[in-house]
């Protein structure tokens, strides 16, 4: 089992706000044996280490001991005698909490100081120091951890390759996102030459393989529109290569460039289909190689189990609605356990692109929009409510509608943020608020 280390230092010198030794003392041992059990027993996968702070030695073995910790829980239970500064401005990503009668002090001269200089840290005041609150923060630490262990696969042109790997005068963006990616989160991306990918992986599919899932996909579909059944297995023997490559390579996310690829003649596939299957596979795909997407794809996959899906946000201000649209959605928007969508195999963009998939998505319904601006450290956020589904040949095949603030998005909108926003099902504001402050970017909700 992967262990995600996390230090919980306890802060307690005996004379304070809550009052002196020997009763403090007694009160300290009582509250930090409730707060062991809780967390081992509610977090099996974390391994605690415990530190007990009185002074400043303290705090510095703490640090020097906690050093391959992802991140630290600083639990206040008497102040103010300034030891929590040093350890909250550590750079370590920091939930604190402090006990409502003996830490309130420390928490409000250090912790509004903190938020506003930009260091890692999110909080709380409380009486109740054994909540689920606080195990559902905890839970942004795994996330942190899981991502720093996670690799995407791209597959992209040769000249993309070399661009996305070393900076020339025309790829200090192309090159520059990855990198700045990479600082953020620490996600290893893998860059594969399609040329390779088609040599090792694609080419020695075998079609009688290919048709039988390409034979699945249709018998399984609401309806196939898609006339061109040799578009269908092409793209089921790309989900075989795609599949095949990611288990090589230990990826947990694949993005292929698409539309580049398909449109200059080095893939002769679209890979629409292969993304909806490899959901099924624990595989978060991601289209078009948006980099930015695949990283809150993976995030918001470790810190809530669904699946989102990228989609051009197309406003309408008259009626107040999002089109978001693009050529396929996963078919479990909940979650893996949860039931299918129907889903119809269609051509896309007037007949142009083939092999893609209407999602009949669930309406009623809230969703997120997410999208990253890396370099300006900007995580942008918007929410909607669903309320339908369009199936027409404009555009890409997947149309899922919104009831929006239109007004506020086309006014706000951040162009280095780009396009593209993934949307999940839920209201995940709160949760995405304090990732990204424990990942050291700012928020900004776009609708509001």
């Amino acid at each position: 089992m992967d262990v995600i280390k996390v230090g919980v230092a306890l802060i307690e010198p005996p004379e304070g706000a809550i009052g002196g030794k020997p009763s403090s003392e007694r009160w300290f041992n009582e509250i930090e044996s409730k707060i062991k059990e809780y967390l081992t027993s509610y977090l099996p996968d974390f391994k605690f280490y415990f530190k007990k702070i009185k002074d400043y030695d303290d705090v510095i073995d703490f640090l020097k001991e906690g050093r391959d910790c992802v991140g630290h829980l600083i639990l206040v239970l008497n102040c103010i005698t300034g030891l929590l500064r040093p350890l909250i401005w550590s750079g370590k990503p920091t939930i604190l909490i402090a006990e409502t009668y003996g830490g309130a002090g420390d928490f409000l001269l250090e912790y509004p100081h903190a938020r506003e200089r930009g260091v890692p840290v999110i909080g709380l005041i409380t009486r109740d120091l054994c909540n689920e609150i606080i195990l559902r923060k905890l839970k942004l630490l795994k996330v942190i951890h899981q991502l720093k262990n996670s690799r995407i696969l791209f597959i992209v042109s040769p000249g993309e390759r070399y661009l996305m790997s070393l900076e020339y005068p025309l790829s200090v963006d192309l090159y520059s996102i990855i990198r700045e990616l990479q600082t953020i989160a620490g996600v290893n991306m893998e860059i594969m030459n399609v040329k390779e990918f088609i040599q090792k992986y694609y080419s020695k599919v075998k079609e009688e393989a290919a048709k039988v899932i390409a034979k699945k996909w249709i018998n399984d579909a609401e309806g196939n529109l898609e006339r061109e059944t040799e578009e269908i297995i092409k793209s089921a023997k790309l989900y075989l290569a795609l599949r095949r490559a990611v288990e090589e390579r230990q990826a947990q996310a694949v993005a292929v460039d698409c539309i580049v690829l398909r449109n200059s003649g080095l893939l002769d596939a679209w890979p629409c289909l292969s993304y909806m299957e490899l959901w099924n596979d624990n595989v978060i795909p991601v289209c078009e190689a948006d980099a930015s997407s695949a990283l809150i794809m993976l995030a918001m996959n470790y810190l809530t189990g669904r699946p989102g899906f990228i989609a051009d946000p197309s406003p309408d201000n008259l009626r107040d609605e999002v089109v978001y649209y693009h050529c396929y959605a996963p078919l479990t928007p909940y979650g893996k356990e949860d039931k299918r969508c129907p889903y119809i195999i269609t051509s896309a963009h007037l007949g142009v692109k083939k092999a893609s998939v209407h999602v009949k998505l669930p309406v009623n319904e809230t969703v997120t929009a997410v999208g990253l601006s890396p370099e300006e450290r900007l995580l942008v956020v918007h929410v909607g409510k669903a309320v339908a589904n369009e199936l027409s040949e404009h555009a890409c095949a997947t149309k899922l509608i919104v009831k929006a603030n239109t007004k506020a998005l086309i006014r706000k909108w951040r162009k280095r943020a780009g396009w593209h926003r993934v949307i999940f099902y839920g209201d995940w504001r709160e949760e995405l608020r304090d990732l990204a402050t424990l990942l050291g970017l700012r928020f900004l909700e776009e609708d509001e």
